[in-house]
């Protein structure tokens, strides 16, 4: 097996912008560059999460909609970036007309206006914030060559962004790369499974209810998770057209993870799965080994699951960063 060698040094005095950079992912990889000595543009409507920076003048805020072609044009191609990381997505989020619509205007519309935007930068690599889900039930662990097979408005919005990357790719030269994480979690995180069942003990809920929980996750630790998109970047051009995926490379189910959750939190409370209630949109399998993710960018996430749930759950009681529960647990 082959081994890319990659320069740490890279990233270290280029200028980057990353769309979405006040959500969940954008503000830790905007903390990241800033380590490595990035010129840092956060590209958001909000700073929402990007106050937790330390400190909160390394980088440029960037007020852009990106459904706004005008405003995404002025705003990306004054800043000029030479890299962009495209974080800027409407989220999975229970389906209904106005989620489609929601995810048709925000996944694509504003991709293909950001796309637009670095290609009159000139800029030198576009990385597509990606996501395994647009690869729906299909067999895993996921590979490159696999078709995808989308079964949500997110992940079909999400598989055609990536389309349109590689026309770009294909029309204008552009360098682009696809890097499709599976569940991302960790400090800073919004609503998903884990703060669900967090949330069921800290609230003192009698049952943790799942729709479903018979379905698997892979878990990634979010800074593993940077860690990829990073080393994706570094790498530049020979990088572009790839479709990387990578995961937690741990297959387990959600009624286990949430098992785990409690076990930690030292909870007794009783898990109840109701499959009937799984939607009809549900992904039953989720796993990346990250065989190739490795030979790619010479990749392997380095926080286990147990670690990276501690740390979680440990920022989660002590920002009590908890949303209000909802009876669901799958995502």
């Amino acid at each position: 097996m082959t081994h890319t060698i990659v320069n740490t040094n890279a990233l270290a005095g280029k200028r980057v912008v990353v769309t979405g950079g006040s959500g969940f992912l954008g503000s830790h990889i905007v903390q990241r560059l800033i380590q490595e000595g990035a010129v840092v543009g956060a590209l958001a409507r909000t700073e929402g999460k990007l106050a937790l920076i330390k400190p909160h003048c390394a980088y440029s805020f960037l007020k852009c909609d990106v459904t706004d072609a005008e405003e995404t044009v002025e705003t990306i191609v004054s800043f000029a970036p030479q890299i962009l990381f495209h974080f800027a997505a409407s989220p999975d989020a229970h389906e209904k007309f106005s989620q489609a619509q929601s995810c048709i205007h925000g996944n694509l519309t504003g991709t293909l206006n950001t796309l637009e935007a670095f290609r009159l930068c000139g800029g030198e690599l576009f990385v597509y914030g990606d996501s395994c889900k647009v690869y729906g039930n299909s067999e895993a662990p996921y590979r490159e060559a696999m078709p995808v097979q989308p079964i949500s408005s997110y992940s079909i919005t999400k598989a055609a962004g990536w389309q349109f990357c590689d026309l770009y790719r294909k029309l204008h030269g552009m360098a682009t790369v696809s890097v499709r994480p599976t569940l991302t979690y960790g400090p800073w995180q919004s609503y998903n499974l884990i703060s669900f069942v967090v949330g069921c003990v800290l609230d003192c809920k009698r049952e943790v209810r799942l729709a479903g929980g018979t379905q698997t996750r892979d878990p990634l630790f979010v800074s593993d998770t940077i860690g990829a998109f990073l080393a994706a970047a570094r790498l530049g051009a020979k990088v572009s057209g790839r479709v990387i995926n990578i995961g937690g490379g741990r297959e387990i189910s959600v009624a286990q993870l949430t098992a785990m959750i409690l076990e930690l939190m030292g909870s007794r409370l009783p898990i109840i799965s109701l499959q009937s209630d799984a939607r009809p949109t549900e992904m039953w399998r989720n796993y990346c080994d990250n065989v190739e993710a490795n030979e790619i960018l010479g990749w392997w996430p380095r926080t286990d699951l147990r670690t990276g749930l501690k740390k979680t759950i440990q920022y989660l009681i002590e920002s009590r960063a908890v949303p209000a529960v909802q009876p669901k647990g799958s995502e």
